[in-house]
């Protein structure tokens, strides 16, 4: 079976979020937020495989490379579904565990993973980050009061009125951080966030956001999109003027938007290794791994 890849748009939104509903494990990577976002910078694609009850995620951008199948993973015939529209050895990147534990089982000597730590997503009970309570988070609390000493200010829902101040601060704080990035990636991601994400906001009703305003100035905000019963911080930025804004930001964006939901999904930490100490000082309750996948058909 030949598949048909088209572009990633928001016409396939609706059919692709119903087979991820369908998904067993959830991954940040395969989130409509992050795809939408990247879907330039990476050539994200798209084929339904009404057969199968999948969509293949395919990406042309630097070089072609495929991503999980998402939707159902309950099937005893991984191997013959995968011939059928594979020839040779396929590749996928960022595989979740739970699917390659599946594809083991069934496809065994024929399989070989490579763990991916970089994309390893951590995870988080809201109540937890919304709280801050007990010692090991009193140094969180200690920024976050000193913050809110020194600057007054007020939260606030991102809206449809609220957006071009958003998309003005996003300009900002490309500009501010791209002297830090030498592969071009924060200007990428800011093109996405920008186009694909803000521009489309009142077509997007998973997603959601809260920004910090600062004597009359936005400071800081945040993205994220919910599945079930997580929510999922897809962008998160703070101005550079404002010492603890990103510990602000994620504490008042839970405690006003993030109550209805079990588990945060705070994403991964691409190997950089302030990054990553600066999401275990959050102390994750678990991570969704994630793998480099080769099969031979």
């Amino acid at each position: 079976m030949r598949l048909l890849f088209k572009s990633v748009n928001l016409s396939a939104l609706s059919p692709y979020l119903e087979l991820w509903r369908k998904t067993p494990q959830k991954s940040s990577d395969y989130s409509s937020g992050v795809l939408l976002c990247w879907e330039r910078a990476l050539g994200y694609q798209f084929a339904f495989d009404e057969d199968a009850e999948l969509v293949w995620i395919r990406g042309e951008i630097p070089k072609e490379h495929y991503l999980a199948p998402v939707g159902r993973w309950d099937r005893p015939d991984w191997g013959d579904l995968l011939r059928a529209r594979f020839e040779g050895v396929v590749d996928f990147q960022i595989v979740p565990e739970a699917l390659l534990e599946i594809w083991r089982a069934q496809l065994g000597d024929a399989l070989q993973a490579e763990e991916n730590r970089a994309s390893w997503e951590y995870l988080h009970l809201v109540d937890d980050l919304a709280d801050l309570s007990g010692n090991k988070y009193v140094k969180k609390r200690n920024r976050i009061n000193q913050f809110v000493k020194q600057n007054p200010f007020q939260y606030l829902p991102i809206t449809e009125e609220l957006l071009p101040r958003i998309v003005e601060f996003q300009e900002k704080w490309c500009e501010s951080y791209k002297v830090f990035d030498e592969s071009g990636s924060i200007e990428m991601e800011s093109d996405g966030i920008i186009r694909n994400i803000l521009a489309n906001w009142p077509s997007l009703p998973q997603m959601m956001g809260g920004a910090l305003e600062v004597m009359g100035d936005i400071a800081a905000y945040t993205v994220a999109e919910s599945i079930d019963d997580v929510i999922m911080i897809h962008f998160e930025k703070a101005s550079l003027d404002f010492s603890a804004a990103y510990q602000v930001i994620n504490h008042e964006f839970l405690l006003h938007e993030g109550r209805k939901y079990r588990i945060v999904n705070r994403e991964e930490d691409m190997d950089d290794p302030g990054l990553r100490d600066a999401k275990l000082s959050y102390h994750p309750t678990d991570f969704v791994k994630k793998y480099a996948v080769s099969i031979r058909l």
